[in-house]
Protein backbone atom coordinates (compact mmCIF):
# COMPACT_ATOMS: atom_id res chain seq x y z
CA UNK A 1 0.00 0.00 0.00
CA UNK A 2 1.08 3.57 -0.68
CA UNK A 3 0.16 6.46 1.62
CA UNK A 4 0.48 10.03 0.38
CA UNK A 5 0.77 12.51 3.20
CA UNK A 6 2.98 12.03 6.27
CA UNK A 7 0.83 13.98 8.69
CA UNK A 8 -0.98 12.53 11.69
CA UNK A 9 -3.32 10.36 9.58
CA UNK A 10 -0.72 9.09 7.14
CA UNK A 11 1.77 8.24 9.88
CA UNK A 12 -0.94 6.55 11.97
CA UNK A 13 -2.01 4.45 8.99
CA UNK A 14 1.60 3.38 8.33
CA UNK A 15 1.79 2.09 11.91
CA UNK A 16 -1.55 0.29 11.59
CA UNK A 17 -0.46 -1.48 8.41
CA UNK A 18 2.85 -2.49 9.98
CA UNK A 19 1.03 -3.98 12.98
CA UNK A 20 -1.01 -6.03 10.49
CA UNK A 21 2.05 -7.24 8.59
CA UNK A 22 1.30 -5.25 5.43
CA UNK A 23 4.10 -3.50 3.55
CA UNK A 24 3.62 0.17 2.79
CA UNK A 25 5.32 3.34 1.62
CA UNK A 26 4.81 6.73 3.30
CA UNK A 27 5.27 9.64 0.88
CA UNK A 28 5.44 13.36 1.55
CA UNK A 29 6.81 16.28 -0.43
CA UNK A 30 8.18 17.68 2.84
CA UNK A 31 9.22 16.25 6.18
CA UNK A 32 7.19 14.00 8.44
CA UNK A 33 4.75 16.09 10.47
CA UNK A 34 5.93 19.23 8.67
CA UNK A 35 2.53 20.48 7.48
CA UNK A 36 -0.62 21.24 9.38
CA UNK A 37 0.19 18.48 11.90
CA UNK A 38 2.62 20.86 13.61
CA UNK A 39 0.13 23.72 13.95
CA UNK A 40 -2.80 22.17 15.77
CA UNK A 41 -3.96 23.21 19.22
CA UNK A 42 -1.61 20.49 20.55
CA UNK A 43 -4.44 19.02 22.62
CA UNK A 44 -5.66 15.43 22.73
CA UNK A 45 -9.15 16.10 23.99
CA UNK A 46 -12.71 14.90 23.90
CA UNK A 47 -13.97 18.27 22.74
CA UNK A 48 -15.69 19.95 25.64
CA UNK A 49 -17.38 22.34 23.20
CA UNK A 50 -19.30 19.36 21.84
CA UNK A 51 -21.43 19.53 24.98
CA UNK A 52 -22.77 22.78 23.52
CA UNK A 53 -23.19 21.53 19.96
CA UNK A 54 -24.76 18.24 21.02
CA UNK A 55 -22.07 16.02 19.44
CA UNK A 56 -21.94 13.76 22.48
CA UNK A 57 -20.98 10.61 20.54
CA UNK A 58 -18.03 12.39 18.95
CA UNK A 59 -17.02 13.72 22.36
CA UNK A 60 -17.11 10.28 23.96
CA UNK A 61 -15.05 8.82 21.12
CA UNK A 62 -12.49 11.56 21.71
CA UNK A 63 -12.39 10.86 25.44
CA UNK A 64 -11.78 7.15 24.81
CA UNK A 65 -8.99 7.95 22.36
CA UNK A 66 -7.49 10.44 24.80
CA UNK A 67 -6.94 7.54 27.21
CA UNK A 68 -5.40 5.46 24.42
CA UNK A 69 -2.87 8.16 23.62
CA UNK A 70 -1.94 8.42 27.30
CA UNK A 71 -1.16 4.67 27.23
CA UNK A 72 0.76 4.41 23.96
CA UNK A 73 2.55 7.80 23.99
CA UNK A 74 3.17 8.72 27.64
CA UNK A 75 6.37 10.61 26.81
CA UNK A 76 4.55 12.85 24.33
CA UNK A 77 1.54 13.62 26.54
CA UNK A 78 0.91 15.51 29.75
CA UNK A 79 -2.29 15.59 31.78
CA UNK A 80 -3.50 19.01 32.85
CA UNK A 81 -6.37 20.46 34.87
CA UNK A 82 -7.93 23.13 32.64
CA UNK A 83 -9.84 25.94 34.29
CA UNK A 84 -13.09 27.10 32.68
CA UNK A 85 -14.02 30.44 34.33
CA UNK A 86 -17.63 31.55 34.82
CA UNK A 87 -19.19 34.99 35.10
CA UNK A 88 -22.19 34.22 37.29
CA UNK A 89 -23.59 31.63 39.69
CA UNK A 90 -25.98 30.11 37.09
CA UNK A 91 -23.16 29.84 34.55
CA UNK A 92 -20.91 28.29 37.19
CA UNK A 93 -23.57 25.70 37.99
CA UNK A 94 -24.00 24.89 34.30
CA UNK A 95 -20.22 24.46 34.00
CA UNK A 96 -20.11 22.13 36.98
CA UNK A 97 -22.86 19.93 35.55
CA UNK A 98 -21.43 19.83 32.03
CA UNK A 99 -17.83 19.46 33.15
CA UNK A 100 -18.92 16.81 35.64
CA UNK A 101 -20.36 14.77 32.75
CA UNK A 102 -17.22 15.37 30.67
CA UNK A 103 -14.93 14.13 33.42
CA UNK A 104 -17.27 11.25 34.30
CA UNK A 105 -17.30 9.98 30.71
CA UNK A 106 -13.56 10.59 30.54
CA UNK A 107 -12.75 8.96 33.87
CA UNK A 108 -10.14 6.67 32.26
CA UNK A 109 -6.97 8.73 32.64
CA UNK A 110 -3.82 6.56 32.64
CA UNK A 111 -0.98 8.25 34.46
CA UNK A 112 -3.10 11.02 35.98
CA UNK A 113 -0.97 13.06 38.44
CA UNK A 114 -2.32 12.84 41.97
CA UNK A 115 -1.60 16.51 42.60
CA UNK A 116 -4.06 17.82 39.99
CA UNK A 117 -7.50 18.66 41.36
CA UNK A 118 -10.73 18.70 39.34
CA UNK A 119 -14.07 20.36 40.04
CA UNK A 120 -14.69 23.79 41.63
CA UNK A 121 -11.52 25.85 41.99
CA UNK A 122 -11.20 27.31 45.52
CA UNK A 123 -11.83 31.06 45.57
CA UNK A 124 -8.43 32.12 46.96
CA UNK A 125 -6.64 29.92 44.42
CA UNK A 126 -8.65 31.40 41.55
CA UNK A 127 -8.11 34.99 42.70
CA UNK A 128 -4.36 34.40 43.01
CA UNK A 129 -4.15 33.87 39.26
CA UNK A 130 -3.39 37.25 37.60
CA UNK A 131 -5.84 36.45 34.78
CA UNK A 132 -8.75 36.76 37.21
CA UNK A 133 -7.97 40.38 38.05
CA UNK A 134 -10.29 43.08 36.63
CA UNK A 135 -12.23 40.39 34.79
CA UNK A 136 -15.93 39.57 35.02
CA UNK A 137 -15.13 36.05 36.13
CA UNK A 138 -16.04 35.11 39.68
CA UNK A 139 -14.66 31.57 39.75
CA UNK A 140 -13.77 28.52 37.68
CA UNK A 141 -14.29 24.80 37.35
CA UNK A 142 -11.36 22.50 36.55
CA UNK A 143 -11.59 19.63 34.06
CA UNK A 144 -9.07 17.15 32.68
CA UNK A 145 -7.49 17.12 29.24
CA UNK A 146 -4.24 16.02 27.65
CA UNK A 147 -1.49 18.25 26.25
CA UNK A 148 0.76 16.86 23.54
CA UNK A 149 3.48 17.85 21.10
CA UNK A 150 1.78 17.11 17.78
CA UNK A 151 4.80 17.13 15.49
CA UNK A 152 6.75 14.73 17.70
CA UNK A 153 3.69 12.51 18.08
CA UNK A 154 3.35 12.27 14.29
CA UNK A 155 7.01 11.39 13.93
CA UNK A 156 6.74 8.72 16.62
CA UNK A 157 3.90 7.11 14.68
CA UNK A 158 6.06 7.03 11.56
CA UNK A 159 9.00 5.62 13.56
CA UNK A 160 6.68 2.90 14.89
CA UNK A 161 6.05 1.65 11.36
CA UNK A 162 8.18 -0.31 8.93
CA UNK A 163 7.08 1.94 6.07
CA UNK A 164 9.44 2.82 3.26
CA UNK A 165 9.70 6.53 4.06
CA UNK A 166 9.87 8.74 0.98
CA UNK A 167 10.01 12.19 2.50
CA UNK A 168 10.86 15.22 0.35
CA UNK A 169 9.46 13.41 -2.70
CA UNK A 170 7.16 15.35 -5.01
CA UNK A 171 4.38 13.24 -6.62
CA UNK A 172 4.16 14.04 -10.32
CA UNK A 173 2.06 11.68 -12.45
CA UNK A 174 0.05 8.51 -11.84
CA UNK A 175 -0.10 5.46 -14.06
CA UNK A 176 -3.46 3.77 -14.34
CA UNK A 177 -4.65 0.63 -16.06
CA UNK A 178 -7.59 -1.72 -15.85
CA UNK A 179 -9.57 0.91 -13.99
CA UNK A 180 -7.09 1.14 -11.11
CA UNK A 181 -4.06 3.18 -10.12
CA UNK A 182 -0.86 1.22 -10.73
CA UNK A 183 2.13 3.43 -10.02
CA UNK A 184 3.30 6.95 -9.27
CA UNK A 185 6.26 8.91 -10.60
CA UNK A 186 8.09 10.74 -7.82
CA UNK A 187 10.82 13.37 -7.92
CA UNK A 188 13.28 13.59 -5.04
CA UNK A 189 13.30 17.28 -4.17
CA UNK A 190 16.80 17.04 -2.70
CA UNK A 191 18.71 15.78 -5.75
CA UNK A 192 16.18 15.82 -8.61
CA UNK A 193 16.24 12.08 -9.21
CA UNK A 194 13.08 10.17 -10.09
CA UNK A 195 11.53 7.06 -8.63
CA UNK A 196 8.60 4.89 -9.66
CA UNK A 197 6.40 3.67 -6.82
CA UNK A 198 3.99 0.78 -7.52
CA UNK A 199 1.26 -0.28 -5.10
CA UNK A 200 -1.95 -2.28 -4.99
CA UNK A 201 -3.82 0.17 -2.75
CA UNK A 202 -3.47 3.94 -2.47
CA UNK A 203 -4.51 6.26 0.34
CA UNK A 204 -4.47 10.05 0.15
CA UNK A 205 -4.12 11.58 3.63
CA UNK A 206 -3.26 15.09 2.47
CA UNK A 207 -5.36 17.11 4.90
CA UNK A 208 -6.11 20.63 3.58
CA UNK A 209 -4.20 19.96 0.35
CA UNK A 210 -6.57 17.21 -0.83
CA UNK A 211 -8.70 19.31 -3.19
CA UNK A 212 -5.66 20.87 -4.86
CA UNK A 213 -4.07 17.48 -5.38
CA UNK A 214 -7.22 15.95 -6.84
CA UNK A 215 -7.54 18.86 -9.25
CA UNK A 216 -3.90 18.66 -10.33
CA UNK A 217 -3.64 14.89 -10.65
CA UNK A 218 -7.10 13.89 -11.85
CA UNK A 219 -8.75 17.11 -13.02
CA UNK A 220 -11.44 16.94 -10.29
CA UNK A 221 -12.51 20.43 -9.32
CA UNK A 222 -15.52 19.70 -7.09
CA UNK A 223 -14.36 20.60 -3.56
CA UNK A 224 -14.51 17.91 -0.90
CA UNK A 225 -13.36 20.14 1.97
CA UNK A 226 -13.91 23.49 3.59
CA UNK A 227 -10.84 24.90 5.26
CA UNK A 228 -10.90 26.73 8.58
CA UNK A 229 -7.82 28.42 9.98
CA UNK A 230 -6.91 29.05 13.60
CA UNK A 231 -4.00 31.07 14.95
CA UNK A 232 -1.85 30.69 18.04
CA UNK A 233 0.31 33.39 19.58
CA UNK A 234 3.19 32.57 21.95
CA UNK A 235 4.11 35.13 24.62
CA UNK A 236 6.65 35.19 27.42
CA UNK A 237 5.36 33.36 30.47
CA UNK A 238 3.33 35.44 32.94
CA UNK A 239 4.19 34.71 36.60
CA UNK A 240 1.27 33.18 38.48
CA UNK A 241 -0.41 31.74 35.38
CA UNK A 242 0.09 28.08 36.18
CA UNK A 243 -3.06 26.34 34.92
CA UNK A 244 -4.44 26.34 31.35
CA UNK A 245 -7.63 28.35 30.90
CA UNK A 246 -10.44 27.57 28.45
CA UNK A 247 -12.85 30.48 28.04
CA UNK A 248 -16.21 29.99 26.31
CA UNK A 249 -16.83 32.49 23.52
CA UNK A 250 -19.79 33.17 21.20
CA UNK A 251 -20.76 30.52 18.63
CA UNK A 252 -19.37 27.75 20.81
CA UNK A 253 -15.74 28.69 20.28
CA UNK A 254 -13.16 28.45 23.04
CA UNK A 255 -10.27 30.82 23.77
CA UNK A 256 -7.31 28.88 25.17
CA UNK A 257 -4.62 30.47 27.35
CA UNK A 258 -2.09 27.73 28.11
CA UNK A 259 1.26 27.95 29.92
CA UNK A 260 3.63 25.45 28.34
CA UNK A 261 7.31 25.02 27.51
CA UNK A 262 8.23 28.22 29.39
CA UNK A 263 5.84 30.36 27.32
CA UNK A 264 2.16 31.31 27.26
CA UNK A 265 0.18 30.02 24.26
CA UNK A 266 -3.10 31.71 23.30
CA UNK A 267 -5.54 30.97 20.47
CA UNK A 268 -7.58 30.64 18.38
CA UNK A 269 -9.75 32.62 16.00
CA UNK A 270 -11.40 31.11 12.94
CA UNK A 271 -11.88 32.08 9.32
CA UNK A 272 -12.41 30.17 6.13
CA UNK A 273 -9.44 30.00 3.78
CA UNK A 274 -8.81 28.66 0.30
CA UNK A 275 -5.55 26.73 0.70
CA UNK A 276 -3.40 25.01 3.31
CA UNK A 277 -0.72 27.69 3.18
CA UNK A 278 -2.08 31.07 4.26
CA UNK A 279 -0.56 33.93 6.26
CA UNK A 280 -1.95 35.40 9.45
CA UNK A 281 -3.81 38.57 8.52
CA UNK A 282 -3.73 41.71 10.65
CA UNK A 283 -7.48 41.58 11.35
CA UNK A 284 -7.14 38.03 12.64
CA UNK A 285 -4.37 38.96 15.02
CA UNK A 286 -6.29 42.04 16.14
CA UNK A 287 -9.42 40.00 16.84
CA UNK A 288 -7.46 37.69 19.11
CA UNK A 289 -5.86 40.60 20.99
CA UNK A 290 -9.28 42.19 21.40
CA UNK A 291 -10.70 38.95 22.80
CA UNK A 292 -7.84 38.65 25.28
CA UNK A 293 -8.27 42.23 26.44
CA UNK A 294 -12.03 41.83 26.80
CA UNK A 295 -11.86 38.62 28.82
CA UNK A 296 -8.56 39.05 30.69
CA UNK A 297 -7.95 42.80 31.02
CA UNK A 298 -5.45 42.57 33.89
CA UNK A 299 -2.75 41.21 31.56
CA UNK A 300 -1.04 43.85 29.34
CA UNK A 301 -1.23 41.64 26.24
CA UNK A 302 0.08 44.17 23.72
CA UNK A 303 3.10 44.88 25.88
CA UNK A 304 4.15 41.25 26.30
CA UNK A 305 7.00 40.09 24.06
CA UNK A 306 5.50 38.02 21.22
CA UNK A 307 7.89 35.11 20.70
CA UNK A 308 6.14 33.23 17.90
CA UNK A 309 2.91 33.00 15.96
CA UNK A 310 1.50 30.17 13.88
CA UNK A 311 -1.53 29.41 11.79
CA UNK A 312 -2.98 25.94 11.32
CA UNK A 313 -5.60 24.95 8.74
CA UNK A 314 -8.27 22.42 9.66
CA UNK A 315 -9.82 20.37 6.86
CA UNK A 316 -13.58 20.22 7.46
CA UNK A 317 -15.81 18.04 5.31
CA UNK A 318 -17.59 20.32 2.83
CA UNK A 319 -21.23 21.05 3.59
CA UNK A 320 -23.58 23.96 3.95
CA UNK A 321 -23.74 26.35 6.87
CA UNK A 322 -21.13 28.33 8.71
CA UNK A 323 -17.69 26.98 9.56
CA UNK A 324 -18.28 27.22 13.30
CA UNK A 325 -21.27 24.86 12.95
CA UNK A 326 -19.27 22.10 11.32
CA UNK A 327 -17.99 19.29 13.50
CA UNK A 328 -14.63 17.62 13.11
CA UNK A 329 -16.14 14.46 11.66
CA UNK A 330 -14.13 12.39 9.20
CA UNK A 331 -15.09 10.63 5.96
CA UNK A 332 -13.23 7.76 4.29
CA UNK A 333 -14.13 8.07 0.63
CA UNK A 334 -13.54 5.24 -1.83
CA UNK A 335 -12.88 6.93 -5.16
CA UNK A 336 -15.54 6.37 -7.81
CA UNK A 337 -13.16 6.08 -10.76
CA UNK A 338 -10.31 4.25 -9.03
CA UNK A 339 -11.62 1.64 -6.55
CA UNK A 340 -8.13 1.07 -5.11
CA UNK A 341 -7.88 4.73 -4.03
CA UNK A 342 -9.20 5.94 -0.65
CA UNK A 343 -9.31 9.56 0.48
CA UNK A 344 -9.13 10.59 4.14
CA UNK A 345 -11.32 13.69 4.51
CA UNK A 346 -11.64 15.74 7.69
CA UNK A 347 -10.78 14.26 11.06
CA UNK A 348 -8.72 15.57 13.93
CA UNK A 349 -5.61 14.85 15.97
CA UNK A 350 -7.33 13.08 18.85
CA UNK A 351 -9.18 10.45 16.80
CA UNK A 352 -6.58 9.94 14.05
CA UNK A 353 -5.37 6.60 15.40
CA UNK A 354 -8.86 5.14 15.73
CA UNK A 355 -9.85 6.34 12.25
CA UNK A 356 -6.75 4.82 10.66
CA UNK A 357 -7.22 1.58 12.60
CA UNK A 358 -10.67 1.34 11.04
CA UNK A 359 -9.33 2.08 7.57
CA UNK A 360 -6.51 -0.47 7.93
CA UNK A 361 -9.04 -3.11 9.00
CA UNK A 362 -11.28 -2.27 6.05
CA UNK A 363 -8.40 -2.46 3.56
CA UNK A 364 -6.75 -5.61 4.91
CA UNK A 365 -9.57 -7.52 6.59
CA UNK A 366 -7.33 -7.77 9.68
CA UNK A 367 -8.18 -6.40 13.09
CA UNK A 368 -5.43 -5.44 15.54
CA UNK A 369 -6.18 -4.90 19.21
CA UNK A 370 -2.49 -4.15 19.83
CA UNK A 371 -2.91 -0.80 18.11
CA UNK A 372 -4.40 0.64 21.29
CA UNK A 373 -1.86 -0.88 23.69
CA UNK A 374 1.61 -1.12 22.08
CA UNK A 375 3.73 1.93 23.03
CA UNK A 376 5.08 4.10 20.24
CA UNK A 377 8.74 4.06 19.35
CA UNK A 378 10.38 7.45 19.77
CA UNK A 379 11.53 9.16 16.58
CA UNK A 380 15.28 9.63 16.39
CA UNK A 381 15.44 11.34 13.01
CA UNK A 382 16.89 8.29 11.32
CA UNK A 383 15.33 5.93 8.81
CA UNK A 384 16.55 3.25 6.47
CA UNK A 385 17.62 4.55 3.04
CA UNK A 386 15.35 3.66 0.11
CA UNK A 387 17.12 1.87 -2.68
Amino acid sequence: MAILGAGIHGAALARELTLRGVSCALVDKGEVGGGTSQWSSQLLHGGIRYLLTGDVLQMREGLAERATWARIAPRRCRWEAFWMPHRSWPEGLAHRVGIGLYDHWGAERPGWPSGLELGPVPGPVFRADPRSGKSRFGGATAYADLLTWDRELTRDLAASSAAALLDFHEPETFEDGGGELRALRLRDRRDGTFRRLAARQWVLALGPWTDGAMAGWFGETQPRLRLSSGIHLWFDAVPGCERPWAILRPKGRILFVIPRDGLLQVGTTEREVATGWVPIIAAEREELFAALEAHLPAIPWRQLPLRAEELGVRPLVASGGQTHRLSREAVLERHGRFPNLTLVLGGKLTTARALMARLATDLTGKRCAASATVPLRLWDGQHEPIR
